[in-house]
């Protein structure tokens, strides 16, 4: 099996694990049949996934275009939903795709883009489940609840979706065997949250930026309402806030 370094490839080999990843999307407990769903893996490789998705509504987004080839090959029928480009690049609503789950053995080098691709587009994504190195899964879900290990993503995701560790996977099934430890977890959409992504992202990333300051003096360049200026939470530094905390903050944004 070739595999490109660069773009971070670690190719899934147990069929138990593909079949195990895509029997815990959310459609199961709705009741719906896989053919109703309209399903973009990313990076599928050799198409261990891909196979058992085969029922669904499919586009796959795969860089490498020596894989793009191998897939034709082996679904001849998905040829015309097979797109050869950076799934970072590519932009769903150009094929009118606006509700769709995100599925993948994910690149490590891109775990973190994409997880802010999901946040792009996270009026249209209604689930992800894939495969993240464990550290970044650990921060992602918030595992440790008696000490939370905030980071500017795990508060921005876990504004807008449901998180959910769903196993540890041995590096034993990977080809190559990669040198981390490595998850798979669920992101689900939370419905009705009605706070501004641009506003949120601006303020979380300024008081992590300067987090050694006290908010009142990281977010000092940021017009609030007067009345929430007295707020006692100006006085906290950034390690001492929650999601929440940031989530009132933002609402209490009038100019930025």
């Amino acid at each position: 099996m070739k595999y490109a370094k660069k773009l971070g490839q670690n190719f899934l080999i147990d069929n138990n694990i593909a079949k195990k990843i895509v029997n815990a999307l959310y459609y199961k407990k709705n009741n719906k049949s896989l053919k109703s769903l309209n399903v973009i893996e990313v990076g599928a490789g050799n198409g261990i996934l891909t196979k058992y998705l085969l029922k669904s509504n499919l586009l796959i987004i795969e860089i490498d275009t020596l894989y793009v080839n191998i897939l034709i090959e082996k679904f001849p029928s998905l040829k015309e939903r097979i797109i050869n480009i950076d799934i970072i690049k590519f932009n769903p609503l150009h094929f009118n795709l606006t509700n769709f789950i995100l599925i993948g053995n994910f690149p490590y080098s891109i775990s973190s883009q994409i997880l802010f691709y999901l946040l792009k587009y996270k009026d249209f994504i209604t689930e992800c489940i894939g495969m993240f190195p464990k550290q970044v899964a650990d921060r992602i879900v918030n595992i440790n609840k008696i000490k939370p290990n905030l980071s500017v993503l795990t508060i921005l995701i876990k504004t807008y979706f449901k998180t959910k560790y769903l196993f540890t996977v041995s590096n034993s099934v990977f080809s190559p065997k990669p040198t981390i430890k490595s998850s798979v977890i669920k992101i689900i959409r939370k419905k009705n949250i009605d706070i501004n992504y641009i506003i949120l992202k601006k303020i979380v990333k300024t008081a992590f930026s300067q987090r050694r300051k006290k908010i009142k003096n990281s977010l000092k360049k940021i017009l609030f309402d007067n009345e929430f200026i007295s707020n006692p939470i100006f006085n906290k530094r950034v390690e001492q806030l929650s999601i929440v905390d940031f989530t009132n903050i933002s609402r209490k944004v009038i100019k930025f």
